[in-house]
């Protein structure tokens, strides 16, 4: 029994570190697409600004 308790705790530990990398990636590329559009506005404002 022992066995087996020590092979579930070992596949929720790969669960768990499996989600919390993926929901790294999601936040990373959240962050990103953030910058992406920031950067964006903030060039279209200084072309404008420019014209």
């Amino acid at each position: 029994m022992m066995k087996y308790e020590r092979e579930a705790a070992s596949i929720d530990g790969k669960i768990l570190k499996t989600y919390d990398e993926t929901e790294q990636e999601k936040e990373e590329k959240f962050v990103n697409l953030m910058i992406e559009i920031i950067v964006s506005i903030t060039l279209k404002e200084c072309y404008e600004e420019g014209d």
